[in-house]
């Protein structure tokens, strides 16, 4: 048993005293109608590698480029901060990390409200898949059902992810209460598959020979080299290689949409995909260049959002998730949140303040401070 496992268990019961107070007080009448909210998250994964973003490598995301197809893509998304765990405490409380606290690989500060407080109180059941860590204190989040990495083949095996999300969303349909699933795949984040690093880490953990399968390996010579990297042999190689748990992520992104859909609750839940930062190699993570923070946003709403329809002109960022998931549930503003929802960016309005977003980064993993500040626009970035 790992320590994100037992980390997690020796909380899930204390978790459930502790926010099943408000969900015992919540009638199930009337809120079983409440759309149901997925969000699916990419870890590293560039803005273009997804072959709806323009990537040339072919057929390396065909599930995600689907969910674009049914749904509305945003040219202009970006993460507030380019690194796992401030990333994703900005989603989860709308602030920025100077705001949350979290500005480093930390908790948010005890006093800052979090979405899922909000949703738990309306009476939803919430639940999240790997990257379980990454939102801390976990008693802040109240998570029903905890699904720690290495359940999930160390957060990469899509048959993995598709077992489990079809058991958490047969849970949340029998019970007839909404649902928000955070599902966190760990492709195409390091180590890449197929890498001596991912063997070595697999036998490290006494995994030999149980890394997750692909379904497609890619050549070097299939892989077109991103402008701000040097064309030589060895990057071509790594970057096979991480195309290659692109491709796997989008497996889980596909399995994962599968098991939504044979639950019989997929017209009735909002889906999100993005990306927590741009890919593990020099400019595109721990830092404010465009391509650590710009991130593939892509959003389904049956009824909701027009299909196959792109974003050109709005900027969106991590701090407005929290106020969209509110507004899209019904549920009321948090208030002293740096975002706001576009929701409706979603209906197709048109909002003219929306130019541009404001992109920071404080500490590295290493806990070395790195301190960037930048506005980006769609024709600047000032840093």
């Amino acid at each position: 048993m790992t320590r994100e496992t037992r980390f997690t268990r020796s909380l899930v019961a204390g978790l459930a005293c502790w926010c099943g107070v408000v969900a015992a007080q919540t009638s199930e009448s009337g809120i079983s109608g409440r759309v149901n909210v997925l969000l699916i998250t990419a870890d590293d994964m560039n803005y273009d590698s997804p072959g709806v973003t323009g990537c040339k490598v072919p057929d390396v995301t065909p599930n995600i480029d689907r969910l674009a197809s049914e749904g509305m893509r945003f040219e202009h998304a970006h993460i507030n901060i380019a690194v796992c765990q401030p990333a994703r405490s900005v989603l989860m409380t709308g602030r920025y990390p100077h705001r949350n606290g979290a500005k480093g690989f930390e908790p948010i500060r005890s006093d800052v409200p979090t979405l899922q407080e909000s949703l738990r109180a309306a009476g939803y059941l919430n639940g999240i898949m790997a990257k379980v860590g990454h939102l801390a204190p976990i008693e802040k989040f109240c998570w029903d059902t905890v699904v720690p990495a290495d359940e999930l083949g160390n957060g990469r095996d899509p048959a993995l992810y598709y077992r489990h999300a079809k058991s958490f969303f047969e849970k949340a349909r029998d019970k007839q209460r909404p649902f928000f699933l955070m599902a966190n795949s760990q492709d195409p984040h390091r180590p890449f598959a197929g890498s001596e690093q991912e063997a070595s880490r697999a036998n490290r953990r006494g995994q030999v020979g149980e890394t997750a399968t692909v379904g497609r390996t890619y050549r070097p010579e299939e892989i077109v080299v991103p402008g701000f990297l040097p064309d030589l042999p060895d990057i071509r190689t790594e970057l096979a290689q991480y195309f290659t748990s692109v491709h796997r992520c989008d497996q889980t992104v596909g399995q994962i949409l599968k098991a939504l859909q044979e639950s019989g609750l997929e017209q009735n839940t909002l889906v999100m995909f993005l990306s927590d930062n741009g890919m593990s190699v020099p400019y595109s993570k721990t830092n404010c260049y465009p391509a650590s923070t710009r991130t593939p946003w892509i959003v389904r709403w049956p009824g909701k959002v027009k299909a196959g329809t792109v974003d050109k002109d709005h900027f969106i960022s991590g701090i407005d998730f929290t106020p969209t998931i509110l507004e899209a549930t019904g549920l009321s503003r948090i208030e002293g949140v740096d975002g706001r929802s576009f929701v409706g960016l979603l209906r197709g309005e048109k909002e003219d303040s929306r130019r541009g977003v404001f992109t920071l980064f404080f500490q590295t993993s290493g806990k070395n401070d790195y301190p960037m500040r930048a506005f980006q626009t769609s024709k600047y970035v000032y840093i």
